[in-house]
């Protein structure tokens, strides 16, 4: 085992009392943890060039003052217990150092943007309707665990080592390209298809090269909280536009023109988090007034599979020639939120772009991952499979909006169409949104908070609204949910 320790040759103190001072240091600092195993006086002695009786005669020193303990055939190691007068700040002090907590490092701006804590821990049972991803219990893992061997045993340098295909494995963008042209009608080549880790990867590289500091970025309001985040990161100035029954309003986005928007993010076949869809009238009118006034429009289609009683809409992306829209979808929220395999479909002029920030970001994707998710779109599971969770979802939906109701009543409005892996629901309470939340939480139900980008809730009074996401949560876990959220709000 080797430690890193300075000894200064040149120096007027003695070797030994360098030693001394160096791992009497790291053991008060716990840089050496209690309990952990020092090496061996030969070994360390031969690590740093000095003499053997040196080494043992610091150990000996430290043992004798409290801070090493020999155990028999075992070794030296760090006390657990360390000498009561040596856990204080003066041996900090004496060498000039400031306790690491006081250490404030200048952020960049971005830095500052993020340097937030992202969450807090859950109690133990708390039912966590905050989470929108898949039923994991149904994920077919048999055929993804036999794919995954096959691949381990076939052993190629390709699944393991770096490549040069940093927009990803051709024949997944491939399969990726018919699959969005039969299920989202979307009207590209694998060219213009980027493998990324998720769709939020896709968003964060989509406000990297395509926004600079001070420039205006339309989004929904409400909206999807991360998104609005990242563009604000980026010094980007969020432009809100209200959302109604028929999607964004497109009058609203108008209303920008002295703003000079550059770019428009919107989840048009279920909004997220009301749940409407964008209206044909509607689409034609966004798609028009982007390319006429050469305004990009980022399309995030994150759970566009999962309509049930209507079909499935059609993508912006594909509804006007050479559309003016770069298109994000993803797999984590469809078989596996671990599978970090996302994607982007951007005009050829782009692609460099996106590649080489992509690149910048992480190099590539997991090449294992993107075969074997491009084997188990080969042999034709994946559109079985949506069938089947489009079924269980729209019926999970339904045994948790009719649980809902018989604790709420009229006190209860669902918002959106019958589609997605949540819904945003309005309660009627003489509570805050604050305290409804802490409400839930303390009840055991993990809520999601409405964004809203503007900063003001036009929430009614006398009501409080979040988003429930149920395609994750079992039957019982959604009756249960219900059950608690009536006891905390009613």
């Amino acid at each position: 085992m080797e430690l890193l320790l300075h000894v200064d040759f040149k120096s007027s103190a003695p070797l030994y009392r360098q030693l001394y001072d160096g791992l009497r240091k790291g053991i008060l600092s716990g840089r050496f943890a209690a309990g952990s195993r020092l090496p061996g006086s030969r070994a360390l002695a031969d690590s740093l060039r000095i003499s053997r009786i040196t080494v043992t005669e610091c150990y000996d020193t430290l043992i004798s003052e409290g801070y090493l303990e020999t155990r028999s055939r075992s070794g030296t190691f760090v006390c657990r217990k360390l000498p009561e007068l040596t856990l204080h700040a003066p041996s900090v002090a004496a060498n000039n150092h400031r306790p690491s907590s006081t250490i404030s490092p200048r952020l960049s701006r971005y830095g500052v943007a993020v340097n937030k804590p992202r969450s807090t821990p859950d109690p133990p049972g708390t039912i966590r309707l905050n989470l929108h991803g898949p039923d994991l219990s149904r994920f077919p893992r048999k055929i993804w665990g036999r794919l995954v061997a096959r691949r381990l045993q076939e052993g190629h340098g390709e699944s393991f080592d770096y490549t040069n295909a940093f927009a990803g494995n051709l024949d997944l963008r491939k399969l990726i390209a018919g699959y969005l042209s039969r299920s989202r009608a979307v009207v590209c080549d694998p060219e213009q298809i980027v493998v990324v880790n998720g769709s939020q990867q896709a968003i964060y590289l989509a406000a990297r090269i395509l926004l600079n500091e001070g420039d205006s970025v339309a989004l929904e309001s409400p909206g999807y909280r991360l998104a609005g985040e990242v563009f604000s990161s980026q010094g980007a100035i969020l432009r809100p536009v209200c959302v109604d029954q028929n999607g964004i309003r497109v009058a609203d986005l108008r209303k920008h023109r002295e703003n000079k928007l550059r770019l428009v993010y919107l989840t048009p076949s279920h909004q997220f988090p009301t749940g409407v869809s964008l209206s044909m009238p509607r689409r034609m009118e966004l798609l028009t007034w982007a390319r006429d006034n050469r305004i990009l429009i980022l399309e995030d289609d994150y759970d566009s599979e999962f309509r049930y009683n209507t079909r499935p809409l059609p993508s912006l992306q594909g509804m006007l020639p050479d559309s003016p829209v770069l298109y994000v979808g993803t797999f984590s929220k469809l078989l596996l939120p671990t599978l970090r395999i996302g994607y982007l479909v951007v005009p050829h002029s782009l692609r460099d772009a996106f590649v080489s920030a992509k690149v910048f970001s992480d190099i590539q994707s997991s090449s294992l991952d993107q075969q074997i998710l491009a084997d188990f779109l080969t042999e034709g599971h994946l559109e079985p499979y949506v069938r089947r969770m489009r079924t269980i979802y729209g019926k999970r939906r339904a045994l948790f909006v009719r649980s809902l109701r018989r604790y709420f009543g009229s006190r209860i409005k669902i918002l959106g169409d019958d589609a997605g892996m949540h819904f945003m629901a309005e309660f009627r309470t003489s509570l805050s949104d604050d305290k409804a939340y802490q409400l839930a939480f303390e009840a055991g139900v993990r809520v999601e908070r409405v964004y809203w980008p503007s900063h003001n809730s036009p929430t009614r009074s006398g009501h409080v609204a979040f988003v429930l996401a149920f395609a994750g949560r079992s039957d019982a876990e959604l009756c249960l949910a219900a059950e608690r959220l009536a006891g905390a709000f009613l």
